[in-house]
């Protein structure tokens, strides 16, 4: 059975679903690693700044390339390649995520604070690394909401400093988020660099997602960057 236009946009619903996980991302005792991730959340909100920034998605299928202007409208403005030669499911998934983009992706946001049982895996002197759990108010999108209990998820944070260097949430076995749809694995590894303002942001995220659809396999695979930062006028 061939691929239809159906089955292409429920695998690329899920992908993107998880690109908004964070567009939407230990302890000694939990308690600890819990603190600690508040400190880092409240560190970052307080230095919180708009940015204008170049975003670029990559996948098999295509490559997009858009700028960020938090004072312009349309906020995310597609540059290659041009709008008009996009199919209507692809215009329809650039506006929906121009319409959910509100800026830089902080990796210790607010909703990341939200993630629950927060546990140290282990210490490595300038870092930590610990497990949670994501809960659905962690997770931007609302379809990706509706399996995040499938998830489990591990970051790094500086000790010294608290802020998140690496996101990674995966699903430890195959779920099915819908009828007649498998999802088999899911891995997203978020990587944080310092922003001018020296919080950290999601500099880029690759997702994997691999399943089938109506008895057809699938496999996606999308790369997601944000660079050139410029402080907004």
């Amino acid at each position: 059975m061939a691929w239809s236009a159906g089955m292409f946009r429920i695998a690329r619903t899920l992908a993107l679903g998880i690109v908004a996980l964070f567009f939407a991302a230990n302890a000694m005792a939990q308690a600890r690693g819990s603190a600690v991730l508040a400190q880092a959340v409240a560190a970052t909100q307080a230095a919180k700044t708009d940015y204008a920034f170049d975003w670029t998605l990559n996948t098999a299928k295509q490559t997009w390339r858009a700028r960020f202007d938090p004072n312009a409208t349309p906020r995310l403005r597609m540059l290659a390649p041009d709008p008009s030669n996009l199919k209507n499911d692809e215009r329809e998934g650039f506006e929906r995520l121009s319409r959910d983009m509100e800026g830089v992706s902080w990796c210790a946001s607010e909703t990341m604070g939200r993630v629950s049982n927060v546990q140290l895996v282990r210490n490595d002197g300038a870092t930590s690394t610990y497990s949670f759990q994501p809960t659905r108010e962690s997770i931007r999108g609302e379809q990706a909401r509706r399996f995040a209990d499938r998830l489990r998820g591990e970051m790094t944070m500086l000790n010294e400093t608290p802020d998140i260097t690496r996101v990674r949430l995966f699903a430890p076995a195959a779920f099915s988020p819908m009828p007649l749809v498998n999802v088999e694995r899911i891995d997203i590894v978020i990587t944080c660099t310092p922003a001018p303002n020296g919080r950290r942001y999601a500099s880029e995220t690759v997702s994997e997602v691999h399943g089938s659809a109506f008895g057809q396999a699938f496999d996606e695979r999308s790369v997601q960057r944000f660079s050139n930062l410029q402080a907004a006028p």
